[in-house]
């Protein structure tokens, strides 16, 4: 009687029970790493869009500090500030100035000349 209990017991099939763990091991771990991913997305999204409105509201302060540099410097607000007293002026003296002129070319500058290099002739012998 002892031997038929024995018989009855079901045995467990270690390598296909180690198959369907290990199988459930896998998909739980996709299923965690795609809902990581997704989540990441999102907040990379969110934090793209952040930056880019950021970015905008630079450009914008950009473009205002622009129109007030070029309304600032402009002819009319110089002469304006220097007429109030809040710029100051003072003359150049003739002795400071330097004038460049430009020789006039002769019409035989535009021919063609040889020209000798001793340089070149020391070094080719």
């Amino acid at each position: 009687m002892h031997r038929s209990r024995q018989r009855k017991c079901n045995a467990v099939n270690a390598a296909s029970l180690a198959r369907w763990i290990v199988m459930t091991a896998f998909l739980a771990l996709a299923g965690l790493s795609y809902v990581y991913l997704t989540l990441q997305l999102y907040y990379m999204g969110e934090r793209r869009k952040a930056v880019e409105n950021e970015l905008a509201a630079l450009r914008t302060q950009n473009d205002i500090a622009s129109a007030q540099i070029a309304a600032l410097t402009s002819r009319s607000a110089l002469q304006r500030r220097l007429k109030e007293g809040y710029l100051k002026m003072v003359p150049i003296s003739e002795a400071r100035i330097v004038r460049l002129t430009i020789p006039a070319r002769s019409a035989d500058e535009d021919v063609i000349q040889p020209v000798a290099n001793p340089l070149a002739q020391h070094e080719s012998k």
